[in-house]
Formats: C-alpha cells, structure tokens, sequence
C-alpha cells in the first residue's frame, strides 16, 4: 500500500514539473530588462523544480523503502534522484525563452563549457568522483567472494565477517550510476552553451545567466556524488570496524588501528554530506545583471535630441 502512495505522489510530481516547465513567450517584441527578466525568472522557476525533484524524490523512496527498494537499489537512491534532477534542468533548457517578434537580433559569441562552468566546482566533482571511485576500487578489491561483505583473519584459527559492504556486488551499479550523473551533467552544460541568447541583452548578462545555470547545475552533480560517496564510506567504515570486534578468553583480536581508520571513515561521512550541502546552497544564487548593462530601448528615449 505504501507503494502505491508513493507511485502516486511521483506522478503528481511529474505533472507539476510539466506546468512548471511549460514555455512561456513574451507576445511581440520586448525591451531588454523584460526579455532578461523573463529568462531569469525562467532559470529561477527550473532551478526550483530540479531541487525539489532531487530533495523529494529521495523522501519518497525512503519513506516506500521498505516495500520498494532493497539491496543495492537503495544505494542508487542519490544517482537516481540525480538523473531526474538533470532531466528536469534538460527540459527547462529546451523550453528556454526564445526571440520573438519580426527582428531578432543576439551576439554572436563562442561560449565553450570550460568558460561556463565554475573551476572551483569543477575541481569538486573531480574530487568527490576520484574518491568515489578509489573507495568502490579499493573495497571490490577487498570484499569477500560474494562482493557485499568483508571478511577478516584475526588469528590462525578465528575469521570475522561483517556486511552490508560495498563490494563489487554494490560497487559496480553504484559506480554506473555515478558515471550517469556525470554524462547527463555535460549534457546539460551542452544544452545551456547552446540555448538560445536573451533578446538584445548585453553579452555579459547573458553570459551570467549561462553561468548561474551551470553553477546550479553542477551544485547538484557534486551534490549525489557526495551523498553516494558518503553512503559507501559509511557502511565501509562500518564494517571494518565490525570485523575487529573479535575476542578470545577476553582478549581483543582485532586492530586498534584498523577500529580508529574504521572510526574516522564513519565520522569522515556525515562530513563529506554537510560540505555538498554547504557548497550546493551556495550555488543556488539569484542572476544579476552587471552594473554597465542597460536597456537599449530606454537609451533610445534617453538621448536628446537636437533640432
């Protein structure tokens, strides 16, 4: 029964992305703060609808996790919020506010992905995708033969096991998805290099809107790669501390050093969760239009004129 509460609520939530997300074209020719002003509010109402996709959609299945989703699926919870959330922002980039009216006039300009995504986001991603996929690596290599446990020699004659473990039976779904988030993130950078221009805006506004979008874009990438990467270094941890639980006639076999590496993992987690978060709700600026920008229509009018 939960489940179907929860199919529910998915398709009301897709038919409200479809009303937020549906086009709207100014009628007839428009001055440049309405034109920048109706793609701000454009990007604004996208960028809310990707969040609550990728916020709520991981609500829902956590609350029908008991009846839905099981073993590794749960794990691709972030990956699959993810992908929606980058295929909201993919429809509002195919319904951007095109040019209207009998002239239209925008820049030309070559707008490469490297000058549109923010380096210091970029550089994250890298980050979390590199440990991500060192830790999937390292814990494939270390798991026991069935690929979700760990198991561990604590003496000649005593073994400990412990699991869930993100061994190769988790790692390699958890690795595809992650590898998804970031195909459909170019992807989408693809589609905001190419959008339409705002009509008659000024170059370096346009560019700015170009960029929010991006940053937004790529505040949500880092985002579900960190919460996978989290997820996977917390049941890691977990279970190597557990491995080292062993005893004998009350004598601890297990490592210490191996509990405090498995302790610190365990806290590293929640860690790595609170910094996505922070540097996401950072990226989820408002647009501004640069202080030398101004409508050339009201110049027209400003000028004075001479007999």
């Amino acid at each position: 029964m939960a489940g179907l509460y929860v199919i529910a609520a998915l398709l009301l939530l897709g038919v409200a992305v479809g009303v937020a997300l549906r086009p709207i074209r100014p009628p007839g020719p428009v001055s440049t703060s309405e034109a920048w002003l109706t793609a701000a509010r454009h990007a604004r109402r996208v960028a809310t609808v990707a969040w609550t996709v990728l916020l709520g959609t991981q609500l829902l299945v956590m609350v029908g996790a008991s009846t839905m989703v099981r073993g590794f699926g749960f794990g691709l919870v972030p990956a699959a919020s993810g992908i929606a959330f980058l295929a909201v922002l993919a429809a509002g980039e195919l319904t951007w506010p095109r040019p209207t009216g009998a002239v239209r006039r925008a820049p030309l300009a070559r707008r490469g992905l490297h000058a549109l995504a923010p380096a210091g986001l970029v550089r994250l991603v890298a980050v979390w995708t590199t440990a991500l996929g060192a830790l999937l690596v390292l814990c494939g290599a270390a798991a026991a033969d069935d690929g979700r446990s760990l198991t561990w020699q604590l003496s000649a004659s005593a073994t400990s096991g412990a699991g869930p473990f993100p061994g190769w039976y988790y790692g390699v779904p958890l690795g595809l998805g992650a590898i998804a988030v970031l195909a459909g993130g170019v992807g989408v950078l693809v589609l905001i290099a190419r959008r339409p221009a705002v009509s008659d805006a000024a170059p370096g506004d346009d560019t700015a809107l170009r960029r929010l979008s991006a940053r937004r874009l790529l505040g949500g990438v880092q985002l579900v790669l960190a919460w996978t990467l989290a997820g996977c270094l917390f049941y890691a941890a977990d279970a190597l501390r557990r491995t080292q639980e062993g005893s004998f006639d009350g004598v601890d076999l297990g490592s210490p050093a191996l509990v405090t590496v498995a302790v610190i993992g365990m806290c590293a987690a929640p860690a790595v969760v609170i910094v996505s978060a922070v540097v996401a709700w950072r990226s989820a600026g408002a647009p501004r239009r640069h202080a030398g920008s101004v409508d050339q229509h009201s110049d027209a009018h400003s000028q004075p004129q001479t007999a």
